[in-house]
């Protein structure tokens, strides 16, 4: 029997023990239940980046899935080692985020960029809320992207992010969102627009030394206990009125699919 393969999970949100506006028990276990189905995985599990200096070593691959937590500069410095050794690291949803700061005279706050983004490969700036919108595959040939159709429709928050790097591989991207005022007010421009003026990354992939990480903004959750969302596009619900119970992508089978495509990449046991 081959020794398991070790992987190491950070689910959470800040503060610590907190949800964050998040369903991250479902999410945890959604993730974890992908993992098992992978076979002769090993999985730790923390709720930030705490010590990640001691369980990344052996592993082979990192998860995340957070809305608040991320890396300061010494537990980058970590992250960065590992990945530079041959890591991998799949990054979802709110793992662009990090530390927020209020901006005089107005009532949104702006992120603020860290070497944790640097290292991610992206920076968060927003989200309109909840809405329909279509995905584009940019490149079908990719194991990330395996299965999955050359379009499909979401049910999710139509992230802003900002791509940091000129090496990043594009895999996922919608045209579908619209700047809201506040974007170029608060940051000075909408710096999530890619170079073409119309197309936003929703996912991507970038090799890192011998390692490399896959960021994919989807996979918004939450209940009736951990909502926070105050509305949603007319594409969700006429009045705007959001669902109290939300799990969006998570329920489609196209999920479920790059789910798995990124776990076996992970696990470098992709085809």
């Amino acid at each position: 029997m081959p020794d398991p393969i070790r992987a190491h999970l950070v689910v959470g949100g800040f503060p610590v023990g907190q949800h964050a506006g998040h369903d991250m028990d479902f999410a945890r276990l959604q993730i974890l239940t992908a993992l098992q189905s992978a076979g002769n995985v090993h999985v730790s599990v923390c709720n930030d980046f705490t010590d990640c200096s001691k369980w990344l070593p052996d592993c082979q691959l990192l998860i995340t899935y957070v809305a608040g937590p991320f890396a300061d500069d010494e537990q980058t410095a970590a992250i960065n080692t590992w990945l530079e050794g041959g890591g991998r690291w799949l990054a979802l949803h709110g793992s662009s985020g990090g530390k927020a700061v209020r901006v005089k005279g107005k009532r949104q706050r702006r992120w603020v960029k860290t070497s944790y983004h640097e290292a991610l490969g992206s920076f968060f700036l927003t989200h309109p809320p909840i809405a329909e919108f279509n995905v584009k595959v940019e490149n079908a040939d990719h194991p990330l992207m395996k299965g999955l159709p050359a379009t499909f429709p979401v049910r999710d928050e139509p992230y802003m992010i900002e791509v940091l790097h000129a090496d990043t591989e594009l895999l996922l991207t919608t045209t579908d969102i619209e700047t809201p005022d506040y974007v170029p007010e608060i940051y000075g421009s909408d710096s999530s627009l890619l170079a073409d003026g119309e197309r936003r990354a929703l996912g991507y992939v970038r090799s890192v030394g011998k390692g490399a990480v896959a960021y994919f903004s989807l996979g918004h959750c939450h209940t009736p206990t951990t909502n926070v969302q105050v509305t949603v596009d007319t594409t969700i619900s006429d009045d705007r009125s959001v669902p109290l119970d939300f799990h969006g992508v998570w329920n489609t089978d196209t999920f479920r699919t790059l789910l798995g495509n990124a776990v076996d990449w992970g696990l470098d046991k992709a085809a």
